[in-house]
């Protein structure tokens, strides 16, 4: 009966106007998925790959379920960059004048802008707000989420703070079914012509360079600067996917050897303050760099982190 009134008006399937009519016709009836408010288009999966220059998320599910587990992280993703454009949006004081207080507004205005261009799923139909790249890959259980060509957002704060919800027992988000562990990817380059060399020389500068108050005060004479960063413990944790050509302990060794000509910093495996994810995946390496939390958060492992707070996993959820 209830499908009888759903569908009264409507011009039958196989008549002249055809079916396209028809299936739009059907999405105007108020009990369509498409009428509901909270509706997502489904996002475009894509196997076009990993490349050189790529920023994104690989993220790992169990196998057969890649396809439904980019779906939801890009749902999450969504849901993640509408609730940090929201948060970050301040209101101008009437009486505001140009300081460095408007500043920081426009700056913050900026990055609401920049998080809503990222958001998945947009009010488009023809999916053009769809920013975000849903890609698998030829190895089952892994994926990777790509983020826009020179997006100033870090793909390794963004799986922190889900991650750190989640831990925090956030119940504002439905539990994932499909994600188990997100790893953060600040650039990809390709493994051939010392690859992983120039990954770290664009990688590692930022988090492990250390230079005296002289050195910095000589680039920087306007201000007293402190040294960039000061010596820390750190450690190295390659992964190796459909590749056979590129040693673990070769990875360990050119990196190592990098941070070591950036300061006097201490290899420490269990109690470092800074730890080096390398992700080789064919021809391509990707990088990031995260904080002591790393293993406190279960290695991002969203899974984990979940049934820690929603009880023991369902059988088809083990990780």
């Amino acid at each position: 009966m209830d499908n009888e009134t759903t569908t009264k008006g409507l011009i039958p399937p196989n008549s002249k106007p055809g079916k396209d009519q028809w299936a739009a016709q059907k999405a105007q009836s108020p009990n369509h998925p498409r009428s509901r408010p909270n509706y997502r288009q489904r996002a475009t999966i894509s196997a076009s790959g990993i490349h050189s220059g790529d920023v994104g998320i690989l993220v790992t599910s169990d196998k057969g379920q890649e396809k439904k587990c980019l779906q939801e992280l890009s749902d999450l993703l969504a849901e993640f960059f509408e609730q940090e454009a929201g948060s970050s949006a301040a209101p101008a004081d009437e009486d505001h004048t140009a300081t460095a207080t408007e500043k920081e507004v426009d700056i913050e205005a900026d990055i609401s802008a920049e998080l809503n261009s990222l958001r998945p799923h947009g009010a488009s139909t023809d999916g053009a707000s769809q920013h975000l790249s849903l890609v698998t890959l030829d190895i089952p259980c892994v994926s990777f989420v790509r983020f826009p060509a020179k997006s100033p957002v870090d793909p390794v704060e963004v799986v922190r703070k889900i991650c750190l919800a989640a831990s925090n027992g956030d119940q504002s988000r439905p539990r994932s079914r499909y994600i188990r562990r997100l790893s953060p990817v600040s650039l990809m380059r390709k493994t051939l012509n010392e690859g992983l060399k120039t990954l770290c020389s664009q990688i590692l500068p930022k988090h492990f360079r250390v230079e005296s108050e002289a050195e910095d005060t000589e680039k920087h004479p306007e201000s007293n600067v402190h040294p960039s960063q000061t010596p820390c413990k750190f450690a190295i944790r390659p992964t190796i996917r459909n590749n056979n050509k590129i040693n673990r302990d070769e990875v360990i060794r050119t990196v190592a050897d990098s941070v070591a000509s950036l300061g006097k910093h201490t290899v420490d495996l269990k109690g470092y303050d800074k730890l080096i994810l390398v992700d080789v995946y064919r021809n391509v390496v990707g990088m990031s760099v995260v904080g002591s939390e790393y293993e406190t958060l279960k290695r991002f492992n969203l899974a984990e982190l979940q049934a820690s707070h929603f009880g023991n996993h369902d059988k088809d959820e083990t990780v």
